[in-house]
């Protein structure tokens, strides 16, 4: 071989080698990503869609036929409970499914039946049922027994309340509340909170919460309250609706607004302790969400995890104010007055 063609060699040879070498990762550029839909905007768009619906129950098919919303209720006792015992069963609990359908299936026809009654004595039988499986069947602990009769009571005896509120304590009037108050108190919890939040309400439960978003969520419930109020008591835009025995609170508006501010602050923070024991629960499961239902959401007990705690909470405030209204409490009062002086 000639000096000419090791010349020639060793210059192929250089580029060969050039050209094998590794392009930095860096220096090659990536696909473009395709940009979806923000949390946020899903978030958005998903309680704009929950808010129309329950619009739509209330004002438009509930005065038609005042059962259209006993079947809104029933889904999220169905939805929330489902929901429940799959976190549990997450969180390593052998729970029973018998129970929890047989309170499914009972529930609504009991409530027709025996009015408020029908709810508890919905969960006394599918306790029972529960007792009967945990005696005869044994692969349930007792942990076992007491967490499949929990999440019957939590949220679906809860959400199942709604159905009584419906019929019995306040019907659109106490629905108004105790939907639209829980979602004006976290707008405002939640953007006075995320602007003004220094102190730590319950960090070890929910580190996001604040004491200065309290203040604020208790100030969106009283001007919710105060909003409702106008539209009851003040124009009267109800009066004369279909299913509706409860048009206004009073006809003083120095009552009215006393009234709507206690009970407004009332739900606000019961659905507050309800919004921590959901977290709390989710937290000892070990889960992020309790569903998928509503995107942006969660499931149906995140989205309404305020709410089922103030459920009880409108219920006695409105049957007080039936029973004060009737003149039932003296009655009561004189009975148990009688009792014990006997």
């Amino acid at each position: 071989m000639t000096e000419e063609e090791r010349t020639v060699n060793a210059e192929r040879a250089e580029v060969t080698s050039e050209a094998q070498v590794e392009v930095p990762v860096e220096s090659v550029p990536e696909a473009p990503k395709k940009k979806g839909m923000s949390s946020g905007l899903k978030r958005l768009i998903t309680g704009v869609l929950l808010a129309g619906v329950m619009l739509v129950f209330l004002l438009v098919l509930r005065p038609i036929c005042i059962h259209s919303f006993d079947v809104l209720a029933m889904f999220f006792v169905v939805a929330g409970g489902l929901e429940m015992r799959k976190a549990l069963k997450t969180g390593g609990y052998n729970v029973m499914l018998a129970p929890q359908i047989v309170f499914f299936v009972v529930v609504y026809p009991l409530f027709l039946l025996l009015g408020t009654d029908g709810i508890l004595i919905a969960l006394a039988v599918s306790a029972t049922v529960a007792l009967a499986i945990f005696t005869f069947k044994h692969t349930y602990s007792l942990t076992d027994l007491g967490m499949s009769i929990f999440e019957i009571v939590y949220p679906s005896v809860f959400v199942a309340m709604i159905m009584a509120v419906n019929w019995y304590a306040g019907d659109l009037l106490a629905l108004f509340i105790l939907i639209a108050v829980p979602l004006a108190s976290d707008a405002f919890a939640y953007f006075v909170g995320s602007k003004l939040g220094k102190h730590k309400l319950c960090p070890e439960i929910s580190p996001k919460k604040s004491v200065e978003g309290l203040y604020g969520g208790i100030f969106g419930a009283i001007l919710m309250g105060c909003i409702i109020m106008l539209l009851f008591d003040v124009f009267h835009l109800f009066d004369g609706v279909n299913n509706i025995k409860l048009p206004a609170l009073s006809d003083h508006i120095g009552v009215s607004i006393a009234l709507y501010s206690v009970l407004s602050v009332l739900v606000m923070l019961s659905g507050m302790v309800g919004d921590l024991v959901a977290s709390w629960i989710k937290r000892k499961v070990g889960i992020k969400d309790y569903g998928k239902v509503f995107p942006g959401h969660g499931g149906v007990m995140d989205r309404m995890d305020s709410v089922i705690f103030s459920m009880p909470v409108v219920y006695v405030f409105f049957t007080i104010y039936n029973l004060v209204q009737n003149g039932g409490v003296v009655e009561r009062i004189s009975i148990i007055t009688e009792i014990l002086g006997a």
